[in-house]
C-alpha cells in the first residue's frame, strides 16, 4: 500500500488485471458516523447513510448505455444504487463478462464500481474516457493525459474538488499518481474544507459512503459531464463554496450574501430582499445570471447551478470580495487583588498574596531589601520595601510605616492570585 506502481500508456485490460492489487480501506476520521449522519441523515436498517435516490422512471428520457448523455446527478444516483453491496458481487461479474477471465475471483472492485456506474448512468465518456478501469493508477493517469487531473497539493478548498469529481486516494499521503491505492466519487465537500464526502466501492469490502481528509487524497479527475442542453435540477443546489475566505451558496451568511443579492437585483435577477442568509431564491437568481453568461446545466455541480464560482462572481461584482480582517480582541481589563486589610500584614502571615505583593514591589523598583526574592511569608524585608515605596510617594510618619494601607495597596496594583 502506497508503494510506487507502474504508469503505462495505452494499458490493456490484461495488464490492468496483472497490476491490480488489493487495497486496505476504511474510515479515516474517528467520528465518521457522526459526520455522515450530519451530511446524509440517520443510517437505515442496513447501516447505510443516505438512501439511494430512485429516479422517476416516467420522466426518464431514453437511455443510451455507454454513451455520454447522463450528467453529474445520474452518476451520483448510479453510485448510490450500489450502496451496501458486499462481495463477491454483480459489479465484479459485469466487469469480468466485459474484460475476460483475468478478472475471475474476488478482485479489488473500487474502480470497477466507478466504471459500471458511469456506463449505466450514460456518463461513460466523461468519467471513464471511453475505457473500462480496474487499475486506479491507470485511470488517474488517463485523466492527467487529457488535462483533467488536479493533484491534492493545495488543500481541499483551494484545490476546488467538488460533487461529481472522481477522487483518488493514497493512504500514505502523497499526491503521486503511481502511489494511488483507491478511488471513489465525491458527493459533497464540507464548507470548512476539512472533509470530502464520497461513495466508494470495495471500502471495507462493501460499497459505502465515506468521510475523507486531505492527507489521504492524492488528487481528483474532473469529468466533462454533459450539460444536456438545459438540464434543470428538480431542487435547487444546496451546498456552499468558499471563495477568498467567504462562503456562498445555500445557508451562507454575511454581508457578502447581501452584496451578491444587491448586484443581482441591479442586473435584473431576483430581488434585493432584506437579510444576509443565502436562500433558494438567491440560488435561482444566480443560476439565471449564470445562464445569461452562456453557462448550461442547473443540476448541482454543473456550471449554471446557482452556486457562484470565482469567474461568475467577478463578472457580477467586478472583483472578488475579501474576508475582512478580524477585529483585534480587546485587551482584558487587569484584575487586581482586593485589599485584604492592614491587619493582614503581620509576622507569621503566610499567603500567596504576600508573594504577589513582593513581586509587584520588585517590578516597581522597590525590592532591594529582598535577599532571596519575595516569598509567601511576611518578613521585615517586605515591610522595609513597602516603607521605601511609601516614602517615594512623599509620605511620612504613620503613612510610611511599612504596612500597606488602602492607598498603598491601590497604587501597588497587586495582580489577582
Amino acid at each position: 500500500m502506497g508503494e510506487p506502481r507502474p504508469i503505462e500508456d495505452d494499458i490493456t485490460q490484461q495488464r490492468q488485471a496483472a497490476l491490480l492489487t488489493s487495497t486496505g480501506n476504511g474510515p479515516t476520521v474517528d467520528n465518521e458516523s457522526e459526520l455522515l449522519a450530519a451530511e446524509f441523515g440517520p443510517a437505515d436498517d442496513r447501516g447505510i447513510y443516505g438512501a439511494p435516490v430512485v429516479p422517476d422512471e416516467d420522466s426518464e428520457e431514453p437511455r443510451a448505455l455507454g454513451k455520454n448523455t447522463g450528467g453529474l446527478e445520474k452518476e451520483i444516483q448510479a453510485m448510490e444504487g450500489w450502496l451496501g453491496t458486499g462481495e463477491p458481487n454483480a459489479i465484479q461479474a459485469w466487469y469480468k463478462a466485459r474484460n475476460g477471465a483475468d478478472y475471475s475471483g474476488n478482485f479489488a472492485w473500487c474502480d470497477a464500481t466507478v466504471t459500471i456506474s458511469a456506463y449505466e448512468s450514460d456518463n461513460y465518456g466523461a468519467v471513464c474516457l471511453n475505457k473500462d478501469w480496474a487499475y486506479t493508477v491507470a485511470h488517474a493517469a488517463a485523466f492527467k493525459a487529457v488535462g483533467q487531473w488536479t493533484p491534492m497539493t493545495n488543500g481541499i478548498l483551494k484545490s476546488g474538488i467538488r460533487r461529481g469529481d472522481i477522487v483518488f486516494f493514497d493512504w500514505d499521503g502523497s499526491s503521486e499518481i503511481g502511489a494511488i491505492d483507491h478511488v471513489g466519487v465525491v458527493t459533497s465537500v464540507s464548507s470548512d474544507g476539512k472533509y470530502v464526502y464520497t461513495i466508494e466501492g470495495n471500502t471495507a469490502n462493501v460499497c459505502a459512503r465515506r468521510v475523507r481528509v486531505v492527507h489521504d487524497i492524492a488528487g481528483y479527475g474532473r469529468p466533462k459531464y454533459p450539460a444536456v442542453g438545459g438540464v434543470t435540477a428538480s431542487t435547487p443546489a444546496r451546498y456552499t463554496v468558499t471563495i477568498n475566505g467567504l462562503e456562498y451558496g445555500y445557508g451562507a451568511k454575511g454581508t457578502q450574501v447581501t452584496a451578491v443579492r444587491k448586484a443581482l437585483a441591479a442586473k435584473g435577477f431576483g430581488k434585493n430582499t432584506a437579510g444576509d442568509t443565502w436562500a433558494d431564491a438567491d440560488t435561482k437568481a444566480f443560476s439565471d445570471f449564470q445562464k445569461s453568461l452562456g453557462y448550461k446545466g442547473t443540476a448541482a455541480g454543473q456550471d449554471a447551478d446557482g452556486v457562484p464560482g470565482a469567474t461568475s462572481l467577478v463578472k457580477l461584482l467586478g472583483s472578488l470580495p475579501k474576508k475582512p480582517a478580524p477585529k483585534p480582541k480587546p485587551t482584558p481589563a487587569p484584575v487586581y487583588e482586593p485589599f485584604p486589610g492592614k491587619a493582614f500584614f503581620h509576622g507569621g502571615r503566610h499567603s500567596p498574596i504576600i508573594t504577589a505583593m513582593g513581586r509587584r514591589l520588585v517590578a516597581l523598583g522597590f525590592g532591594k531589601f529582598y535577599t532571596t526574592g519575595p516569598s509567601p511569608d511576611w518578613t521585615s524585608a517586605d515591610r522595609r520595601n513597602v516603607r521605601a515605596f511609601q516614602e517615594a510617594q512623599g509620605w511620612t510618619g504613620d503613612d510610611a510605616d511599612g504596612y500597606p494601607g488602602p492607598r498603598t495597596w491601590a497604587l501597588l496594583k497587586v495582580p489577582k492570585v
